[in-house]
């Protein structure tokens, strides 16, 4: 809670909602998805903090999910259907807003996992204990690439021009600031043009994941991304009987994509459409 408060005070957005529950009765186009003609699969679900800022145009969004585990945002598992519950909540979250500020334009601020913890940190690194502690509880997530948004959750990311303060580092986001006052190759952003077309294509991936379900699809065909499978947290290994020991039985291993590779190919794939 202590950490939670600190990030609130390193910059100009304040919590808006928290477990902000969302169904199709809300009558949200982000989770009332259309499979067919007669056929629809309604979504429902609880943000658990929804962070808003507004100035005289905009309202900015920032959806955060606290996670006990040390999870993070990958889009790679993202394009692979493997993530995408911060999207889905990101869109329900904007649609919201939009809903309670027709006079103003929404802007994705970004989309957070907040590990929920209590690090131990070594007192004889540089600097001040406290930030040490902060920089473990940093979030993890996507940022929107203005870097004026960034320094709206941040302020200590902006000079007194409003711009990028040259070689700072973010305790909040995973953003990082260059001695050219530019964001580095490690922050994780993304344009609202990719904000957007994640939102529309978490839509298509969830469609076909519920004409899958009313195809009565049960086939026994679990991934494998890199170290991670789909059996590692499974419950129900005993029911499905699934063991590489035997004949037949292989991980559908999924291609790796660097970041690059895998945007081009969410937009090229919203082009023709999601299989």
């Amino acid at each position: 809670v202590w950490a939670l408060c600190q990030h609130i005070r390193k910059g100009v957005f304040e919590p808006d909602s928290f477990e902000l529950q969302f169904s199709y009765l809300d009558n949200l186009e982000a989770v009332n998805i259309p499979l067919s003609d007669s056929e629809w699969m309604n979504l429902k679900g609880r943000i658990d903090r929804l962070d808003t800022y507004e100035d005289e145009d905009h309202v900015y969004v920032k959806v955060i999910d606290y996670k006990s585990g040390d999870k993070s945002l990958d889009v790679l598992s993202f394009y692979y259907g493997l993530q995408l519950q911060l999207v889905v909540y990101l869109g329900a979250a904007m649609e919201i807003t939009r809903k309670k500020n027709p006079d103003k334009i929404v802007i994705p601020a970004g989309i957070f996992y907040y590990h929920i913890d209590d690090p131990v940190v070594d007192k004889s690194m540089e600097g001040n204990i406290e930030e040490s502690i902060l920089n473990q509880l940093k979030m993890d997530g996507l940022v929107n690439d203005d870097i004026s948004v960034a320094g709206l959750m941040d302020l200590t990311l902006m000079n007194e021009e409003g711009k990028g303060r040259a070689s700072a580092k973010s305790g909040v986001i995973p953003v990082e600031i260059n001695k050219d006052g530019f964001p580095t190759k490690r922050s994780n952003l993304a344009s609202v043009e990719q904000f957007d077309a994640m939102n529309r294509y978490v839509r298509k991936k969830i469609a076909g994941l519920g004409k899958e379900i009313i195809d009565g699809a049960t086939k026994i065909n679990p991934y494998k991304l890199k170290q991670r499978t789909a059996c590692d947290y499974c419950q129900y290994g005993g029911i499905c009987g699934f063991d590489t020991k035997l004949p037949g039985n292989t991980y559908r291993s999924l291609k790796l994509f660097d970041k690059d590779e895998v945007w081009e190919k969410l937009l090229s794939d919203e082009k023709r459409g999601v299989e």
